[in-house]
């Protein structure tokens, strides 16, 4: 927080620093590389829960907003890539309050009802502090 003052009679300014940060990373982005290393400690990441991707599925599960454009690019892209896939849209918001239960939410019901092959969740343009749902 910075508070700066202009004295007229000599032309000089003054500022007042109340509080800084460090340069670089940012709390935010610190914050996030905790709690990869918290959750990479507990296992999570670890290469046994990996399954394989089919190389052709023939349904693929987006999970993703229905009004942006990146599901215009999933279908774009898929389509041309195999013209006999399938794409199962869940609709949900990927960014904001509530975000990350809904994708969770969307993840289960999309496996427990064996509704896909493969999941793609999407959000388009890349902003940090948006992605946190994720």
């Amino acid at each position: 927080m910075v508070q700066y003052q202009f004295l007229k009679e000599t032309g000089i300014y003054q500022i007042y620093c109340k509080a800084m940060q460090e340069d670089g990373i940012g709390s935010l982005y610190k914050a996030y590389e905790e709690l990869k290393a918290k959750l990479e400690k507990q296992g999570l990441f670890d290469i046994s829960h990996k399954k394989k991707i089919p190389f052709m599925p023939k349904i693929i599960g987006v999970l993703t907003s229905e009004t942006g454009a990146v599901i215009r690019d999933i279908i774009n892209v898929s389509t041309r890539r195999n013209p006999n896939v399938n794409i199962r849209l869940y609709p949900i918001p990927v960014q904001g309050a509530g975000a990350a239960e809904k994708i969770v939410k969307a993840i289960k019901y999309m496996n427990n009802n064996k509704l896909a092959d493969v999941l793609i969740i999407a959000r388009g343009r890349w902003f940090f502090r948006r992605f946190m749902a994720f």
